[in-house]
């Protein structure tokens, strides 16, 4: 991430229940048609298996956000879309730092969540985060993304903690011709972007240009500014039947700026950022339509904060020497290399297998974080079946083996029945695993008391192990005319979970804090998600209710040290008091209880089309937010879209002229707030401009 580690100390993910099973029930012919027509209607997902599936033979629950609903919401960021997620918290630390989770701790790290575009993997060392505004991908050449609402180790490996995020793009020849946008509005919105391409009979391609900005939220608190040039294309080859190359390159500069009023030495500067991806993808269907398919991509990240404080006192001006002298650059290269075969095999006329394995690099130079660069060689394999047991019954199976190399090894099973009652109403029971292993920072980070942040960091005392969830889940996917529901209820057990180990060293002004495997926590709740259709539009509702409790795994290093560190306390005793807290006491509020969204699409006379987005959170607390401050305000947001069509969509002189505005009625909602200038900051409402024009 291009801002600093956040201590981050909070409980971590959840939730609840058993498994039924069904009697077996026939089929009639005509329930097989009706089954067909259903099918037809629900969405196919590749993300929880890797195998294409419609919805109702998953593993998993699984969120579709389509091209249609990307644009009705009217967003301008990705981050932005997880709003329509049942289950999921979208926050930000300023209008150019948001950061997402589901189902568990929310901080402004992905760490517990894979994130795949276009099957890369983007979460990145040293802090295992996605930094959203830095994709090299505009929003306007995503064609769909997969929210995986569940663990999905089995198929994604370590960080499908929680869940996966798989955003597809638009294939290189789903364009032909040229188009141009702009965005253009309140809070310094101006955004341009130019995509053309050609579908040929051998070669297409896709090329996306593309410049957005952002004046910030509180300007005068924050310098949450953001500039970004993008670029991106894909282009696709066949010399044959049987084989495709898949080319894909992205490039994002960036400009983001730092800092906060009144505090010294987090002062007002501008950090860039170069983010760039090269990707090659080989598919050879076999001559019995089974598929083999290698990938290889390569992802480098350069970083530069130009004025980062490395002595606390110097930067605010507490010694005889120039402040200037306690400020230097921060500067970070990473790079992640991955290939990976996949095979997905027919074995007879009722089961599918897909199996194959990666080898990954990651690679991370920051010396203010280490000593030295760090690199992790890193490999897995994995296999899925899906078996059709019966006309109504279909059992997912799989399995992934890792070796994170840092010394763990994992292996991360699970077992899905779906069971079609009758062809609109499938149940699904599972039960799964997943590790999320320790990132760089928690193993090797080594800064000095002030040099960084406050407290000095070292590495682990002890081996750090795999954090492990135990994931229960009962799933129903339905159909009721034109409604369609998709729910489900979980209970997870996670236990190891990774925290800060305080260490006061009889001092508390000389903290030399690092990382432990302390905490357990529950987590169970239900999500729900539905959607109804008519002839000129739709409207998706979603809901969630979640619930968390934490104890303590293992104990802090010093949690029962009798050094008296003043008159009245020793270390054991302050450390007692401080994780009851700052920890414990606020794990519930480290989940909304309550969150939803909903979002109306109605299509009016005269080409015009109008939206309506509704977003609903309870409070909920960052966990590097302390018991000193308050948490995050419950939010009542509501976004409105009015747009006017013009011409054949997507063809040649037709184009959309749109108006947005974003809190429209200005629920005065707060965001993340750990230091007092942060707190009972305000998303205010925003406006602006958008039009399309293609020729």
């Amino acid at each position: 991430m291009r801002h600093g580690f956040a201590c981050y100390k909070g409980c971590a993910s959840a939730l609840l229940c058993g498994y039924l099973f069904f009697p077996s029930i026939a089929t009639s012919a005509d329930n097989s048609a009706s089954e067909v027509a259903y099918l037809q209607d629900l969405p196919v997902v590749l993300g929880p298996s890797r195998l294409s599936q419609p919805l109702s033979d998953a593993p998993n629950a699984t969120t579709v956000i389509d091209r249609q609903m990307i644009k009705a919401s009217g967003f301008r960021t990705i981050a932005d879309l997880f709003r329509l997620v049942p289950g999921m918290y979208v926050g930000n630390a300023g209008a150019n730092m948001p950061f997402v989770s589901l189902n568990g701790v929310s901080d402004q790290y992905s760490r517990r969540m894979q994130v795949l575009v276009d099957g890369r993997s983007v979460y990145l060392p040293p802090f295992g985060g996605v930094d959203w505004l830095d994709l090299p991908l505009m929003i306007d050449d995503i064609e769909r993304i997969e929210v995986v609402r569940g663990p999905a180790a089995a198929s994604h490996g370590s960080n499908s903690f929680y869940g996966v995020i798989n955003i597809i793009t638009r294939d290189a020849g789903s364009m032909n011709g040229k188009s141009i946008s702009a965005n253009k509005g309140t809070m310094g919105i101006s955004d341009v972007s130019a995509h053309l391409g050609k579908a040929g009979q051998d070669v297409d391609y896709r090329l996306s240009f593309g410049y957005r900005a952002d004046g910030g939220d509180n300007p005068q608190i924050l310098n949450d500014t953001s500039v970004n040039r993008l670029f991106n294309l894909r282009t696709n080859y066949r010399p044959d039947s049987e084989n495709s190359i898949d080319i894909q390159l992205g490039l994002n500069q960036g400009v983001y700026g730092m800092g906060t009023l009144g505090r010294p030495e987090d002062a007002f500067r501008d950090a860039t950022t170069m983010n760039d991806f090269q990707q090659l993808t080989w598919l050879h269907t076999w001559y019995d339509r089974d598929e083999s398919k290698l990938t290889y991509y390569r992802i480098n990240r350069a970083y530069t904060d130009p004025y980062k404080c490395i002595d606390l006192f110097m930067c605010k001006g507490f010694t005889a020497s120039p402040v200037s002298q306690g400020f230097a650059p921060d500067m970070a290269k990473i790079q992640r290399q991955e290939i990976e075969l996949q095979n997905t095999t027919q074995i007879g006329s009722s089961n599918r297998t897909v199996w194959g394995g990666s080898v990954r690099y990651d690679y991370a130079d920051q010396p203010l974080l280490f000593n030295t660069a760090q690199a992790l060689l890193q490999s897995s394999v994995f296999a899925h079946d899906e078996w059709r047991m019966t006309d109504s019954a279909l059992m997912n199976a799989g399995a992934m083996y890792e070796d994170d190399g840092a010394g763990h090894r994992s292996v991360s099973p699970r077992v899905a029945l779906n069971y079609h009652m009758l062809p609109q109403h499938t149940f699904r029971a599972s039960i799964s695993t997943a590790t999320r292993n320790p990132m760089m920072a928690e193993l090797y980070m080594n800064t000095a008391a002030g040099a960084y942040w406050s407290n000095a960091y070292v590495p682990p005392a002890t081996n750090l192990q795999p954090e492990k969830i135990l994931s229960k889940e009962l799933g129903y996917v339905g159909q009721f005319g034109d409604i369609s529901v998709d729910g489900r209820v979980y209970y997870d057990k996670v236990r190891d979970i990774i925290m800060l180990d305080a260490y006061v060293n009889g001092n508390l002004l000389n903290r030399t804090d690092s990382f432990n495997n302390l905490f357990d926590a529950t987590f169970k709740g239900l999500d729900i998600s539905a959607k109804y259709r008519w002839q000129d539009g739709n409207v998706i509702v979603n809901y969630s209710h979640q619930q968390t409790s934490c104890a303590f795994g293992a104990y802090p290093t010093q949690y029962f040290n009798p050094t008296p560190i003043s008159a009245t306390m020793t270390a054991g005793q302050y450390l007692a008091q401080a994780y009851q807290t700052d920890y414990l006491n606020l794990c519930s509020q480290s989940v909304p209880e309550n969150s939803g969204s909903l979002l109306l699409d109605q299509r009016l006379p005269n080409s015009f089309r109008f939206s309506i987005g509704y977003y609903l959170r309870s409070q909920v607390r960052v966990t590097d937010v302390s018991s000193g401050y308050p948490p995050e305000s419950p939010m009542h947001r509501v976004d409105l879209r009015i747009a006017k069509a013009f011409g054949q969509e997507e063809k040649p002189g037709g184009g959309e002229v749109a108006v947005v505005i974003q809190n429209a009625f200005q629920d005065n909602y707060t965001g993340y707030g750990n230091v007092p200038q942060r707190v009972n900051l305000l998303f205010n409402r925003r406006a602006y401009f958008t039009a399309t024009y293609h020729f």
